[in-house]
């Protein structure tokens, strides 16, 4: 999982709370003001107002963030359970030539046929990439240069005299 995401909410939720404590000690301000039976300066007590009302839109604007940011966050978390259920299908198989892929395990077919997904595909690119092909060697459908050799047909010569 990209951490960025989760970096971010955190530095938003961290924001949001000394924004917060900053519209306090706002708010305790101007209760000061009025505390005594004293009657407040009216020009100090505007200017307090003012920079609480600044205060309380610049955290709602934090609070609308930290929301898409944690938005963000399930999302990819849903990606992430998505993928990990669909890899969980598959299992290592290594084939008669010794070359490693993915095979689909028979058990987890759910009415698919039998196939092998690409490993370099799988596990950098998060990618289940079909192996496609039914000679000695079969290519992944997302990248050519990812090659699976399969078997080893011996090569048959239609003459019973060497080409040389």
């Amino acid at each position: 999982m990209d951490l960025s995401t989760f970096n971010e909410a955190l530095g938003l939720a961290s924001s949001a709370v000394g924004l917060t404590g900053k519209a306090a000690s706002t708010i305790t301000a101007i209760k000061g003001m009025f505390e005594g039976g004293k009657s407040p300066d009216s020009g100090e007590a505007s200017k307090l107002l003012n920079e609480l009302a600044n205060e309380l839109t610049l955290a709602n604007m934090t609070n609308v963030q930290i929301s898409q940011a944690l938005k963000a966050l399930n999302q990819e978390l849903l990606r992430q359970d998505e993928f990990e259920r669909e890899k969980s299908r598959y299992e290592l198989f290594q084939t008669s030539e010794g070359a490693l892929v993915f095979r689909l395990i028979d058990t987890m077919r759910n009415n698919q046929p039998a196939h092998f997904i690409c490993p370099v595909c799988l596990n950098r690119d998060r990618l289940v990439s079909f192996l496609q092909g039914n000679g000695d060697y079969r290519n992944c459908q997302t990248d050519s240069h990812h090659v699976y050799q399969f078997a080893n047909t011996p090569y048959r010569s239609n003459s019973d005299s060497s080409y040389f």
